[in-house]
């Protein structure tokens, strides 16, 4: 049980990362990121508010996963969103007619194959992450260990 519990704040704690990351890195050049998702190939059709739509979701993934009480739901948003951004990777390098600008990228630098790969094993961290989320029993109250409701 307790390798469970370890595994699951590792897990936690990386997502917590990633997701706080992409958030600051987006909000320190907004007019970039704003630029960016406007010149989008179908994110621009999303209109002027997505960019800061995107921005509340990054955020509240963060605000999610550090709350115990809220960290199911972080988890499973968490999920949903690395899923819908790498399902947009994916028909971006396999069917659109240019590869536009790399403003969902995390990190700089990173081409669409490569946020490609990173969106993988971040997806895979955080089902192993549900996993051993949903699999931590709840421990009698005189063990010492973590609870998750």
């Amino acid at each position: 049980m307790r390798i469970k519990s370890i595994i699951s704040e590792t897990i936690i704690f990386i997502l917590i990362l990633i997701w706080a990351y992409t958030f600051a890195s987006k909000i320190f050049d907004f007019d970039t990121f704003d630029r960016q998702i406007k010149g989008a190939y179908l994110l621009s059709a999303g209109g002027s508010g997505l960019p800061y739509i995107l921005q509340l979701v990054h955020l509240g993934i963060v605000i999610l996963l550090l709350s115990k009480k809220w960290r199911r739901l972080g988890l499973l948003t968490s999920l949903s969103v690395l899923t819908l951004y790498t399902a947009y990777l994916i028909y971006i390098l396999e069917f659109a007619p240019s590869i536009p600008c790399s403003c969902i990228a995390v990190m700089t630098g990173m081409n669409w194959n490569d946020q490609l790969y990173f969106n993988f094993i971040a997806l895979a961290i955080n089902i192993i992450g549900l996993i051993t989320f949903f699999s931590l029993k709840r421990a009698p109250h005189n063990s010492g260990q973590t609870i998750y409701n």
